[in-house]
């Protein structure tokens, strides 16, 4: 039994205490009842609460009363299988871009990129410091831009999709009427 890894030692322990022996363990008699007569000591050890002294315990006769009425007292009503499946996980917020009405407005004509990125930056954060919302940035098609790429577009989608995630709720182009692809409306997570 000395050569054989703690894992088959185990694995018979286990075999033993449920009452079947496989052939593969070829042990002599005296090793079974040497094994079974440790293991019966350990179970006992582990099962027999009185060994302990009272003093070595982490808590007190009242906590462990006060635990069992917690325990017992315990509501579990509502958390039935039907509820959880009941409930709508993860829904996001979509409102209806047709009808918005921005409250404030932010114009980046005219500016360049890195008066744009500061403008919009400071221009989030006030709104939602002073909790407005929908909020409108108008930052142009693109179209006088060098070989038509739209910078400033760019620039606004980039910051609301990574530093600026953190402060909005939803943002998308605009509607027609306010600036449709020229522009964004931004509601703010207040």
């Amino acid at each position: 039994m000395e050569k054989d890894s703690q894992e088959d030692r185990k694995l018979f322990e286990f075999y033993l205490e449920h009452g079947y022996f496989p052939d593969e363990f070829n042990y002599k008699k005296e090793d079974i009842k040497e094994i079974s007569k440790e293991h019966k000591k350990e179970n006992n050890q582990k099962n027999n609460i009185d060994n302990f002294d009272k003093k070595d315990l982490p808590y007190t006769k009242e906590d462990e009363e006060m635990f069992l009425s917690a325990i017992e007292n315990l509501d579990c009503t509502n958390h039935s299988k039907q509820s959880i499946h009941d409930r709508k996980i993860n829904t996001k917020f979509k409102p209806n871009i047709k009808n918005a009405i921005p409250k404030e407005r932010l114009d980046l004509h005219g500016l360049t990129s890195e008066r744009a990125l500061i403008e919009i930056k400071h221009f989030i954060y006030e709104c939602k410091k002073n909790k407005i919302s929908p909020i409108l940035i108008i930052h142009g098609k693109g179209f006088g831009s060098e070989n038509r790429i739209p910078v400033l577009k760019n620039l606004v989608e980039y910051y609301l999709a990574t530093e600026g995630k953190n402060y909005i709720k939803y943002s998308s182009d605009a509607p027609i009427n306010l600036g449709g692809s020229g522009a964004k409306i931004i509601y703010l997570d207040i």
